[in-house]
């Protein structure tokens, strides 16, 4: 019996590679935004600077600083979403010290505690999201109550208005959140087989060639087809035929890491992607798969790295061996090699 691969770098904060494509996307699509954000907070300080002293300028600079350099450390690391959650970790902390030394629960300042927060409700998971809202919360008691208890007793309003805002906006930005998720869900899973499809594939894919191509890592790729899947359909009903894609989606996720994504490029054609998988631990994955769906069909096996990670080249190598895996019998696997697809598989 074949024992199901673990996952070496899942996490809490993106167990899946679902997860964490949803978090560089969402990081993507408010990259601008984020920016445009950063420059606001440092131009006001700077105006309020005669007012409120230096520090609180010298933090903002400081967290704009590690912000600017996130998308870099992102597209190096194979786990970028451990670098997203320090940054905004790094960043309620600097708003809380400003805040601190501004003062405390009087600071004009205390609201931007929320906007770390805020931000990750549309990049992570729920659970991780009331983690950053308990941390930012805690910060929060910190910055104001804990230093000066005093001024704290004497005037809590800002306190207690920055905490509304901080959980008002975090709910309210959380419930966005789940309802575009809903909404993206519906566009790009099968909801026949419950797999991603091939839309998703193509904004996936695009975020790792372009690790590929920074790091030079690797990427493999899987193509299936159901032998003689017109013949279920026909002689046995289409009911049948849906029970039988159905079964094979399960079959090939169960020899899968976690972070490794089966798609349903259409009719009864899958495809498996494995980022950081070199020829031969492809191979041995696709081979698993294959026996657990012994009765479906034959798999083509393609990889490549760094700057040669592209979708139509991979692709293709992946699909001609394909044809190959159908001309040397059927219910096989065949491997591409840069000169072809060469048969390794009886």
């Amino acid at each position: 019996m074949c024992r199901k691969m673990e996952d070496p770098t899942g996490s809490w904060l993106c167990p899946t590679e679902a997860d964490r494509a949803r978090m560089l996307e969402a990081g993507t699509l408010v990259r601008a935004a984020r920016v445009w954000v950063s420059l606001g907070v440092l131009a006001a300080l700077l105006a309020s600077s005669p007012w409120t002293g230096p520090w609180p300028v010298v933090f903002s600079v400081v967290s704009a600083l590690q912000v600017a350099t996130l998308d870099h450390r992102v597209t190096r690391s194979a786990r970028p979403e451990r670098f997203v959650a320090m940054s905004f970790a790094f960043t309620a902390i600097s708003a809380t010290a400003g805040a601190a030394v501004t003062g405390g629960a009087q600071s004009p300042l205390l609201p931007l505690v929320a906007l770390p927060a805020t931000l990750m409700a549309n990049r992570f998971r729920r659970p991780v999201v009331v983690a950053g809202l308990g941390f930012s919360l805690v910060l929060m008691v910190l910055g104001t109550v804990a230093v000066d208890p005093a001024r704290f007793a004497h005037d809590p309003a800002m306190f207690f208005v920055s905490l509304a805002m901080l959980v008002g906006v975090v709910i309210f930005t959380l419930s966005l959140s789940d309802t575009e998720m809903r909404l993206r869900a519906d566009a790009r899973f099968d909801h026949l087989t419950g797999l991603l499809n091939r839309a998703a594939l193509a904004s996936r894919f695009a975020e790792l060639r372009s690790q590929a191509h920074a790091t030079n890592g690797s990427i493999a790729l899987v193509v299936y087809d159901l032998d003689r899947f017109k013949s279920v359909n026909d002689d046995l009903g289409h009911d049948r035929g849906d029970a039988v894609l159905r079964d094979t989606a399960q079959r090939l996720r169960e020899h899968l890491r976690a972070f490794d994504l089966v798609y349903r490029l259409g009719g009864e054609e899958f495809a498996v992607v494995l980022p950081g998988v070199g020829a031969e631990e492809a191979l041995e994955i696709a081979e698993r798969q294959r026996a657990a769906v012994e009765a479906s069909g034959p798999g083509g096996v393609a990889a490549a790295h760094g700057t040669a990670v592209e979708w139509d080249t991979l692709f293709r190598r992946a699909d001609a061996a394909l044809l190959q895996a159908k001309r040397d019998g059927r219910n096989r696997i065949a491997v591409a090699r840069q000169a072809g697809p060469v048969k390794l598989a009886a």
